[in-house]
């Protein structure tokens, strides 16, 4: 059997020591594009959803718009009730994981994980919407939603739809 030259053997390592600091500095490239350790960044400010006369348009169309928490806790519903935008909370008032979800068919908000039951937008918890431009720049009837300010639902989740 053959044995390398010494030549041979420096040329193994030497690549294989290229190949080491190449999937380091990949790794490290990674680890810094992503933010390294940094925590999630804190709710600091509403969250910016569109332009009112857009979205009443849209929902009024369609249906209620389901926004994704853009902070990773449970999703929003964008609807109207009584003409007014509300933003409201994906999670039925009283539970950790019953999770809503607009059915057209049903016209209604449903936690078809838990009862299979309807519930209107009053019987869900709510953010508060401002309406107008927060930041330079912003459209007149920009939407706003801040996920700080949670406000219970008008109704209980008692007064289901049958």
């Amino acid at each position: 059997m053959p044995t390398a030259a010494p030549s041979d053997r420096r040329i193994l390592v030497f690549a294989a020591l290229l190949v080491v600091i190449a999937g380091v500095l990949v790794a490290a490239l990674l680890f810094f594009a992503t933010g390294g350790t940094q925590d999630a960044p804190a709710q600091q400010e509403p969250l910016f959803l569109g332009v009112a006369r857009d979205k009443v348009s849209n929902i009024r169309e369609e249906g209620p718009q389901y926004i994704a928490n853009p902070f990773g806790d449970a999703g929003l519903w964008l609807d109207l009730e009584d003409g007014e935008l509300v933003v409201l909370s994906a999670i039925k008032p009283g539970t950790k994981s019953c999770i809503m979800k607009w059915r057209e068919p049903r016209k209604a908000y449903v936690d078809s994980n838990c009862t299979d039951s309807n519930y209107t937008s009053r019987n869900l918890d709510r953010f508060k919407v401002t309406i107008g431009p927060l930041e330079e720049g912003a459209p007149k009837d920009a939407v706003y939603v801040d996920l700080r300010v949670k406000e219970p639902a008008p109704e209980p989740p008692e007064t289901v739809l049958r």
